[in-house]
C-alpha cells in the first residue's frame, strides 16, 4: 500500500466517524415524543461529542499532515533546481531563473532519476495549474503557479521516461493547449 493509498483509507474512515457524529448528535437534537421523557442531559452529550470529534480531527491531522507531498523531501537537497514561469497558454522551463519581462526557456530539462528536484513554479499573469502527469497519464504531483509568489515544489523521480506537465486550472480559450514536458534519465 503506497502512502496515498493509506491516506484516502484514512480519509474514508474519518468522513465515517464524522458523518456518524454528525449523525448522532442530529438524532440527540430531535423533539422527544409526548409520552417520552426525553434524552438525559443532552447538552452534556453533544460536549461529548465535540470533544470525540476534536480528538478524531487531531489524530487525523497528525497522522497525515507529515505524509503532505510538501514535506516530504523538505529535507534533502535538491540536486537540480528548475526554474518555471506560466504565462497564458505557455510554460515556460530553465536551469536558470527566467526573466518576467523577456521569457523564454530551454529547449529540453533533463532531470536526474532518484534525485530530488525542486521546482520553483511562478505565474506571470493568472493563476495556472501545474501538474506533472508520468508516461500512463497518471498526476504525479502538483503544485499552484500564481503571479507574485513562487512555490517551491520538491519531487524525487524514480521512473526514467517523459513526463508532461498540464495546466490544472482553466486559463483561458487555449487551455487544454497549455502543456510541456522534460526527461528523467
Amino acid at each position: 500500500m503506497n502512502d496515498h493509498q493509506f491516506i484516502l483509507i484514512i480519509f474514508l474512515a474519518a468522513f465515517i466517524i464524522i458523518t456518524a457524529v454528525f449523525f448522532l448528535t442530529y438524532r440527540s437534537s430531535l423533539r422527544p415524543e409526548e409520552k417520552s421523557d426525553g434524552i438525559k442531559k443532552p447538552l452534556q452529550k453533544r460536549f461529548y461529542f465535540l470533544i470525540a470529534l476534536t480528538i478524531v480531527l487531531v489524530i487525523l491531522l497528525s497522522v497525515t499532515i507529515p505524509k503532505s507531498p510538501y514535506f516530504k523531501y523538505s529535507d534533502q537537497t535538491p540536486a537540480k533546481v528548475v526554474f518555471v514561469d506560466a504565462m497564458q497558454y505557455y510554460f515556460f522551463m530553465s536551469e536558470q531563473a527566467i526573466d518576467p519581462a523577456k521569457p523564454s526557456g530551454a529547449d529540453s530539462i533533463i532531470i536526474p532519476v532518484g534525485q530530488p528536484v525542486e521546482f520553483r513554479v511562478t505565474s506571470l499573469d493568472v493563476n495556472h495549474g501545474f501538474g506533472i502527469y508520468n508516461s500512463d497519464a497518471q498526476l504525479v504531483t502538483q503544485t499552484q503557479a500564481m503571479p507574485g509568489y513562487v512555490n517551491r515544489l520538491r519531487w524525487k523521480f524514480d521512473t526514467p521516461g517523459t513526463y508532461h506537465i498540464l495546466c490544472l486550472e482553466y486559463c483561458g480559450a487555449n487551455h487544454p493547449n497549455m502543456r510541456t514536458s522534460f526527461i528523467v534519465k
